[in-house]
């Protein structure tokens, strides 16, 4: 059986992966500059987190990255505050889309993927902006909220996997995993 290793930090990740029975080890990537301008750019992005790390025999590493997309424009990570709800606003009643791109690299294998998902928000007002902003962190997700958060109870609908918007899509890693030699542990 092979090992697994995540390079990432994110919190939402890391509970994805527990929470489906993963052992695993957690590795820091490096900083790198992300691009966020197609959904084929988190196929990059996370390429890039991987570099720097030496895959070595019986290890699987796990890179990902997760974006939004609305009326065009790409929605990382806001910077601000001021940011996050100019992010939310361009969200509140309408169908957008996230894509989160995985790779997974052994000594002798790379598997990539990238996975759609769409969502509808309702109309968000200032009240639900400010709900937002008080009970979540926007600052640190992609689009300025997170579907699992308190930001949850403002989705109308969703089309496609759930996790893919928490920022792993577990229900496709899982297939690709097991391909790789790499299962949950009771």
């Amino acid at each position: 059986m092979n090992k697994l290793y995540l390079v990432s930090t994110s919190p939402r990740r890391i509970s994805i992966l527990k929470k489906f029975g993963y052992d695993f080890e957690v590795l820091k990537p490096e900083e790198v500059e992300e691009v966020h301008t197609s959904p084929e750019d988190t196929l990059l992005n996370a390429t890039g987190k991987l570099e720097g790390f030496r895959v070595r025999e019986g290890q699987i590493l796990l890179a990902a990255d997760t974006l939004v997309f609305c009326d065009g424009k790409t929605l990382g990570k806001p910077s601000s505050v001021e940011e996050a709800k100019e992010y939310l606003r361009i969200l509140s009643g309408k169908t957008h889309k996230v894509y989160t791109g995985y790779v997974l690299r052994s000594i002798d294998e790379k598997i990539e993927r990238i996975v759609e998902t769409e969502v509808t928000f309702f109309e968000l007002g200032e009240t639900e902006l400010e709900f937002i902003l008080k009970f979540d962190n926007p600052l640190d997700k992609a689009g300025a909220y997170g579907i699992q958060d308190f930001t949850g109870i403002f989705v109308k609908s969703i089309k496609g996997s759930y996790y893919n918007v928490v920022g792993l899509p577990i229900e496709y890693l899982y297939f690709d995993l097991k391909k790789m030699g790499v299962l949950p542990t009771p």
